[in-house]
């Protein structure tokens, strides 16, 4: 049986002082003792969100075909609005169907105990979905007293060993309550976020449909399931021509204590993104139009010679686009 795992950080192994000690390796070792010939594949990608996980899915499952998907994204998921998590999540819910109708949904807690467990579960009970919501567990024991928030993390987000090893115990007490035979996703056309997303796929920065003009250069990153490679300038005057079509873009970038602006221009609409961040190199995705005509689109970028005034440089690094392409 092939199984996948996609989330955020934790999946990735955050928190444990070895990979030996994440909840994602032992879960292995619990699935392999339990069905036996088990081969999983990890799609843990730090700091990124369902919102992430749904355009990068097929990309990162390649020619890996899951048999069951397990998803994480509860922590990361809630730095954005109910709605567009609503949207996000059940997108990615939906894609996962495509390829398996074995879905299970896992919920992770945080030092406030403001994971996205609610809408996670809003969405889990209509697709007819098993949720193991290790948040409210968690709560439980620190509410009765067994363990401290502290015992148990490394920050307000990461579990420690320790906490790794509560979180797998949990799942596997829910695990032995489901038959993963009997998982069958109930997927129609109808939606709860109203909202459904026909081919979320990246475009990378190598795309044809991408054009690049003035001196910008190729560059290794090798960031764990976000990109390898990369468009890079510092040279004020760069520009960038992306055509595509469909109602949905979003931009890969790196941002950094030495980014610039970009002037952009998407059809007849103009606005500037400022990348800068006081960070080695931050992750993010930028631009997040949702709500575009489906139809045939033009964005144009250019680096400004204005900067942030915190800023050292005019740097911009381009990992690819996300896009919702008919």
């Amino acid at each position: 049986m092939n199984i996948a795992i996609i989330g955020g950080s934790i999946t990735e192994g955050a928190g444990a002082s070895t990979y030996e000690k994440s909840y994602v390796y032992k879960l292995e070792q619990y699935l392999n003792d339990k069905y036996k010939d088990i081969k999983i594949k990890n799609l843990g990608c730090g700091g990124t969100a369902s919102h992430f996980g749904l355009f990068r899915l097929k990309r990162d499952l390649g020619d890996f075909k899951p048999d069951v998907i397990f998803v994480e994204f509860a922590v990361n998921d809630r730095i954005y609005t109910s709605v567009d998590i609503s949207k996000y999540f059940e997108g990615l819910i939906r894609e996962c169907a495509k390829i398996t109708q074995k879905i299970m949904i896992i919920d992770f807690p945080t030092g406030l105990a403001d994971s996205s467990t609610s809408i996670h579960k809003k969405i889990a009970y209509y697709y007819n979905i098993p949720i193991i919501d290790i948040q409210d567990e968690v709560w439980k024991k620190i509410g009765s007293r067994e363990i401290k928030w502290d015992d148990i993390a490394i920050d307000n987000l990461h579990p420690n060993d320790v906490g790794h090893n509560l979180y797998i115990e949990i799942i596997k007490e829910n695990l032995e309550l489901i038959n993963i035979s009997d998982v069958r996703v109930e997927l129609n056309e109808d939606t709860i976020s109203n909202y459904i997303f026909k081919n979320p796929k990246i475009n990378s920065y190598d795309n044809k449909n991408i054009e690049y003009y003035g001196h910008w250069a190729e560059e290794s990153f090798k960031l764990n399931n976000k990109f390898d490679n990369a468009a890079i300038t510092e040279s004020i005057g760069d520009g960038v021509i992306f055509r595509f079509k469909g109602k949905y873009l979003s931009m890969m970038n790196l941002l950094s204590r030495d980014s610039g602006i970009l002037q952009c221009k998407l059809d007849n609409y103009t606005f500037n993104i400022d990348l800068y961040m006081d960070s080695d190199g931050y992750f993010t995705n930028t631009i997040n139009l949702i709500d575009l005509e489906d139809a045939e689109h033009t964005l144009t970028m250019i680096v400004s010679d204005k900067r942030n005034s915190t800023s050292t440089g005019n740097k911009i690094i381009i990992g690819g686009f996300c896009v919702d392409e008919v």
